[in-house]
């Protein structure tokens, strides 16, 4: 029999806690990445669109947090399953995964279980697997040393105050560098940015 493939959308209004989720999903059979959403807004939004079997939902969201967005949520579409995406520290088991297939079933059971997954696990498994994770090498991209260094400030999570004040750079110019960015990446925004360039190995998770 077929597995049944579970359509996963991921809501957090942080970009790393994202790409993370995205990298993570593009290695499970049975886990589809099909959208992501950085606000309860958006994520209201995006279910019209992807139409989800799961959302990961992060807890502590501003304007609208994680309970407000899953009632309204769960009011559209009754039949949606919604897993807490949290900071919590307290299922030790959880953080002590050596790798994504763990990972997935752990997903899986917070899918059936509706239990709280802390997300900061996700990233840091994706870093001790990294070394045999699959990167694609066919797009050649040629980023400048002041491009990389904005885009590994990206995959951090940096504002582009943040970023404009490290390098000693004008707001304006983290802008253009961005755009520039964008275009050689074919990307929208700076998720997109991330997830290519951790796909053709520009980035590595190590820099999440």
């Amino acid at each position: 029999m077929k597995t049944k493939v579970v359509r996963v959308l991921v809501v957090d209004d942080s970009i790393v806690p994202r790409t993370a989720a995205r990298a993570m999903l593009a290695s499970t059979v049975d886990l589809r990445h099909v959208g992501e959403a950085s606000s309860g807004a958006d994520a209201l939004r995006a279910m019209e669109a992807t139409r989800p079997d799961l959302v990961l939902m992060d807890v502590h969201m501003p304007d609208m947090d994680g309970p407000a967005t899953a009632k309204a949520l769960l009011a559209r579409y009754p039949g949606t399953k919604i897993v807490a995406w949290t900071v919590s520290d307290s299922s030790d088991d959880l953080l002590r995964m050596m790798g994504p297939a763990e990972l997935r079933r752990a997903l899986l059971s917070a899918l059936r279980s509706e239990s709280p997954v802390p997300r900061r696990m996700i990233p840091d498994v994706l870093r001790r697997v990294a070394g045999s994770t699959a990167l694609s090498t066919d797009a050649k991209v040629s980023l400048t040393s002041r491009e990389m260094q904005i885009l590994r400030g990206v995959a951090k999570g940096h504002t582009t105050k943040h970023l404009a004040h490290d390098l000693g750079l004008k707001t304006p110019s983290v802008e253009t560098h961005l755009r520039n960015i964008f275009k050689k990446l074919g990307a929208g925004n700076r998720g997109e940015a991330v997830s290519s360039a951790l796909k053709i190995g520009l980035i590595t998770l190590s820099d999440l």
